[in-house]
């Protein structure tokens, strides 16, 4: 979920960019009020999240009044990562036996919304048969050219007043909190280990040369914006 830290900041958690693990450090220093909608919520779905229930919406609409800032916005803050490690590592995740591409949420349905909803599907072909990493990728580049940029843009578009980066997302958290005033313990920050990874970051996928070139001419807007090499 979204996370409203106590001085009243806004953490948005951008899937597989290192936000369970910023979650965690943030819960573990003490500097958090409250989660609220989905967990994966950018601001317009945090101010919107749907319905799930009069329970979960009485408790947004509590946490909503008590908690989160509108006017002035809050500081808002989030994680991205290389566009081409997204791709790694969302293929890495979601082709796990355990999950087995089961669908993130409804495409169609903004009440089961999830950012990823929209690449339903495509890690398998014709039939039940797996696809490898490179016609994943292909997959998605056929159905929405860019996505990586477009998922970044979902948490971005508003302004944001930080946006790190998961390759260094100890001295970026670090970097954040001093900025908006939080006291931490530095070591928590730099000495916990992270989480939530599928497998090995050691453990590279092999790109098909022109997969690669193509999703770099695709993903250019974020390599550029968010400080990448455009090899």
């Amino acid at each position: 979920m979204a996370v409203i830290l106590k001085n009243g900041a806004l953490f948005l958690h951008i899937p597989k960019t290192g936000g369970t693990w910023v979650t965690k450090v943030l819960r573990d220093a003490g500097l958090v009020r409250c989660s609220i909608g989905h967990r994966h919520g950018n601001l317009e779905h945090v101010l919107a999240p749907g319905w799930q229930g009069p329970g979960r919406r009485l408790e947004w609409f509590w946490k909503r009044a008590l908690h989160l800032r509108t006017h002035p916005r809050p500081f808002t803050f989030c994680f991205v990562r290389h566009p081409l490690d997204w791709y790694e590592s969302f293929y890495r995740y979601k082709s796990q036996p355990k999950l087995d591409w089961i669908p993130d949420g409804e495409r169609d349905n903004f009440h089961r919304w999830h950012p990823n909803a929209v690449l339903n599907g495509l890690g398998r072909g014709e039939g039940t048969a797996a696809r490898d990493f490179n016609e994943f990728v292909s997959a998605v580049m056929d159905r929405y050219p860019g996505y990586v940029t477009a998922l970044y843009c979902h948490y971005t578009f508003r302004p944001v007043d930080f946006v790190g980066r998961q390759e260094t997302l100890r001295a970026d958290l670090a970097e954040v909190l001093g900025r908006i005033g939080c006291e931490f313990d530095p070591g928590l920050v730099h000495g916990t280990e992270r989480i939530n990874r599928s497998r090995a970051e050691t453990e590279r996928l092999e790109w098909d040369p022109a997969v690669r070139a193509r999703a770099l001419r695709l993903e250019r807007a974020a390599l550029e914006r968010f400080g990448y090499a455009v090899e």
